[in-house]
């Protein structure tokens, strides 16, 4: 890996540094990872986490205005993947990102890169309670609410959900920018011979699916109140805490301000 890659340039700016910050600690914690015994069974853990995710959302995957959003937010943010090709790259170009790149662009990998490692983080002490503490065989909705109780990490929980939406929120902001648009689709087959072309890809991949959305407000702001309900289910001991409340399932334009409030 290119940790070396890291610690040079210094940084010009607060935001310079809290990329660097990040990067360093997100690099190490994957090489940490590469040797814990755990890995697999955080492996599995999120894959059980991603399908959740799908079922809980899956009447938004039945809406064509959110379908490719939510794919990019679901399987692009947070999925079992191999992402350590993306991540490679991002940590070998980290010299040229902070010498090119606006401080908004910076804010928004650092932003990316702190979400991946508390994701990783939050992953792997679920993992620890569920296959060490509870030595349990199968995960299912009782169990997964109990880990998350022990582990007691709620605050960076609610961080991590925050995370997703102002990435998001970056996102549909840069969409809507000619010039970044037309500079993706230039660099794909100069990001590929320079070796970047995992990270050209993630870039891509998301403009593509935000451009094509008319309401990325509405979905990030259904998706945290979603995430949010059940964080707050499981915490108070709800006896179904991943089941979602019915006036979830309305249409949004159905929902009435009792609805909106008794979701917060």
């Amino acid at each position: 890996m290119y940790r070396h890659k890291l610690l040079n340039p210094r940084p010009a700016n607060a935001t310079a540094e809290k990329l660097q910050t990040v990067l360093l600690a997100y690099h190490d914690f994957r090489a940490a990872m590469e040797t814990d015994p755990l890995q697999e069974k955080v492996i599995a853990l999120a894959a059980w986490q991603s399908q959740r995710l799908k079922h809980t959302h899956q009447d938004l995957y039945l809406l064509p205005a959110y379908k490719s959003g939510l794919n990019f937010l679901l399987e692009d943010l947070y999925a079992p993947k191999d992402f350590s090709q993306r991540d490679n790259d991002i940590d070998r170009i980290y010299p040229t990102m902070v010498k090119l790149l606006p401080e908004t662009l910076l804010y928004t990998v650092a932003a990316l890169v702190e979400l991946n490692l508390l994701s990783r983080k939050l992953d792997l002490a679920l993992a620890n309670v569920l296959y060490k503490q509870m030595q349990i065989n199968k995960i299912d909705a009782e169990v997964y609410a109990e880990a998350y109780r022990i582990c007691d990490n709620k605050k960076e929980r609610l961080h991590q959900i925050q995370l997703i939406a102002n990435i998001g929120d970056d996102l549909d902001r840069y969409v809507h920018s000619k010039f970044l648009n037309f500079t993706l689709k230039m660099t794909r087959k100069p990001a590929e011979i320079a070796g970047v072309g995992a990270l050209h890809d993630f870039l891509f991949r998301g403009f593509q699916a935000f451009k094509s959305m008319d309401s990325v407000d509405l979905l990030l702001e259904q998706i945290i109140e979603r995430e949010t309900c059940l964080l707050e289910q499981i915490y108070n001991q709800h006896p179904t805490p991943l089941a979602l409340p019915s006036h979830f399932t309305k249409p949004w334009h159905q929902r009435s301000v009792h609805d909106h409030n008794a979701s917060v």
